[in-house]
């Protein structure tokens, strides 16, 4: 039996030209529904839905910039730099350098709004060296009800929003910073070409399309970041993502995250870090554990003696 080669290849191309024009009419439906989607949620008025919901927001861009990735390499010098650090306990753990301060940092806030008046003091401990790569870090948000001031990391001119490159500060009830968490994504590189985002108006229209903007509520902040999407064993790579804050009325402020490329809605933060709260209870438990440990040893003693 002799084996025609020659048109069993002519078979295979046309099959796989065949399959390529099948994938790329259902890229183009896929790509003309998704466009279809934002002309109706035009017609549809989402933003006068959204009033209807006694929801209130800023003015929404609908400027589409154009972003790229980011690649980092892992980096483990908050561990091997925190003995550097004066004035403070520190523990690493988990990728996250835990320290406790020797001494607080009173701020003044406004009693009313819980809102800081005046960042200055953790300005100039962060500028005075107290913070390892403090500098790469700009103010990202205030948490009232939790007691926190989030710092993120800055990688290509955009803070990154996830928790992997960030600072906490906590506060205690007098509103004086006790304690921090820092997380360290590692130095950055722009990886090809930028692509274009979908806008803060798009970003926020499929949080409320989604069920993810209660009635009665205030979306405070649209602000475009970057998330850890693909995490190796020596590098990360980060996308683009739109950060949304939504505050409620005698609520913690919640964070909603959505991805500026696809618009899909991101269900989880990189790193879950402690609340002030929790940062005190922890404070108070470990120095009872040491009194109740130097009352053991102390009865150990008597009865030796």
């Amino acid at each position: 039996m002799i084996v025609d080669f020659r048109r069993i290849k002519i078979i295979f191309i046309l099959t796989f030209a065949a399959l390529n024009i099948y994938l790329l009419s259902v890229l183009l439906e896929k790509n003309e529904t998704t466009l279809s989607f934002g002309s109706e949620s035009n017609t549809l008025n989402i933003e006068e839905a959204m009033k209807a919901d006694d929801i209130s927001f800023p003015t929404l861009s609908t400027n589409q910039e154009k972003i790229p990735l980011l690649k980092t390499d892992k980096s483990r010098i908050l561990e091997s730099d925190q003995s550097k650090l004066e004035n403070q306990t520190t523990v690493f753990e988990d990728g996250v350098l835990f320290s406790t301060l020797s001494e607080t940092i009173p701020l003044e806030v406004d009693d009313q709004n819980l809102t800081i008046v005046d960042r200055t003091p953790i300005t100039d401990f962060i500028l005075q060296g107290n913070v390892l790569h403090g500098t790469e870090y700009s103010f990202l948000t205030y948490l009232p009800l939790r007691r926190q001031l989030v710092y993120a990391q800055v990688a290509n001119n955009i803070p990154i929003g996830d928790s992997t490159g960030s600072i906490t500060f906590n506060l205690d009830p007098d509103y004086e910073v006790i304690s921090y968490e820092q997380t360290f994504a590692g130095e950055a590189e722009v990886q090809g070409n930028s692509r274009t985002v979908i806008s803060q108006k798009r970003a926020v229209e499929a949080l409320y399309l989604n069920n993810q903007i209660p009635a009665n509520s205030t979306v405070r902040a649209v602000q475009l970041t970057y998330y850890r999407t693909l995490s190796l064993s020596d590098m990360d790579i980060y996308s683009p993502m739109w950060y949304i804050e939504i505050e409620i009325e005698n609520a913690p402020v919640e964070i909603r995250r959505v991805d500026a490329l696809t618009g899909s809605i991101i269900t989880t933060s990189s790193v879950s870090l402690p609340s002030a709260e929790a940062q005190i209870q922890a404070k108070t438990a470990t120095s009872s554990a040491l009194l109740l440990e130097e009352e053991d040893s102390s009865e150990t003693d008597n009865a030796v003696d």
